[in-house]
């Protein structure tokens, strides 16, 4: 009996130290796969990057060879106001497989400068009851201010504590993606669309009808005026002109503010927003470049940029 529990005892131990060392043999192959998928995401991240960063410059050669065919043309005439589209139908881009965003700046309302009422109107006129919109502009106004009083429809740190957020920046938004963040912000479509930190006057060639609603003493009507003569293909070339094609009581409303309209309004975007996202791998490594450019004669001159991942 002493033999078999020795030898039982034996076998015993042997077979632990089999599940130790096959334990450990796992252990080290999960280990190896992951520093290879490690690597294997940072060689497509790089992969990805270098992509972009050529995305980029074909879309930038897009630009250059658009303004320099239009030298002689007078501003507002379409070369810089049309550079989104130079973009899109630029033979440089077709077939590359990039996917490129070219923005207007101004497009979306400024949200570290423009008026909390303006910013009201805008918000309404996106279809957001007024209620809600009192809140979502006291609650951008919390996150940007330096105290942390909220404001009667806002929230300041304690409501981010209380509700596990990451607490208000207590500055300027520095990235789109950061208005997400505020309180009630990620539940409202299309906002990227109203609010950017991008600054510029807002184009109207290019921005949507909420922003539009935006303006000083801009009326639906006038709103409407505009957004149709875009969709006929018109281009609006000088705002002391444009009064004149509204109806009289319009017209009076526009008038009555018109030094606050020509100085948050224009006729084409002070700059624009280029955007270029590549994948690579699967799942996908997306590396992110974008830059803001405005017109230095036959080009477009880089005067901020930033790259990310996602």
């Amino acid at each position: 009996m002493t033999a078999r529990r020795r030898g039982g005892f034996a076998l015993i131990s042997v077979l632990w130290i089999l599940v130790g060392v096959s334990a450990l043999a796992m252990a080290g192959s999960l280990a190896g796969r992951e520093a290879v998928a490690s690597a294997r995401n940072r060689a497509d991240l790089a992969d990805a990057a270098w992509r972009a960063e050529g995305c980029l410059e074909r879309a930038r050669a897009a630009l250059s060879q658009a303004l320099k065919a239009a030298r002689n043309q007078a501003p507002g005439l379409g070369a810089w106001n049309g550079m989104d589209r130079a973009v899109r139908e630029s033979p440089l881009l077709a077939g590359s497989g990039c996917t490129v965003e070219t923005i207007a700046a101004g497009a979306a309302l400024d949200v570290n400068a423009t008026p909390d009422d303006a910013i009201h109107r805008a918000l309404a006129a996106h279809g957001v009851p007024a209620a809600r919109a009192d809140s979502l502009v006291d609650a951008l106004a919390d996150w940007r201010d330096a105290d942390s009083v909220p404001r009667p429809r806002g929230a300041e740190h304690g409501w981010y504590r209380a509700h596990a957020r990451r607490a208000p920046r207590d500055g300027p938004l520095v990235d789109a993606r950061e208005l997400a963040l505020v309180r009630g912000f990620d539940a409202v479509p299309g906002i990227e669309a109203l609010l950017s930190p991008e600054s510029g006057r807002v184009p109207l060639g290019h921005a949507p009808a909420a922003v539009l609603a935006s303006l000083p003493g801009f009326t639906p009507e006038a709103v409407a005026r505009v957004v149709d003569l875009r969709s006929r293909g018109e281009t609006i070339t000088d705002l002391s002109a444009f009064p004149g094609q509204l109806s009289p009581g319009a017209r009076e409303v526009l008038l009555r503010r018109f030094t606050e309209f020509v100085g948050a309004a224009g006729t084409e975007p002070e700059a624009w927003i280029v955007r270029a996202r590549t994948g690579v791998g699967t799942p996908p490594a997306v590396s992110v470049v974008e830059v803001r450019l405005v017109r230095a004669g036959e080009r477009a001159a880089v005067v901020r940029r930033k790259t990310w991942t996602e």
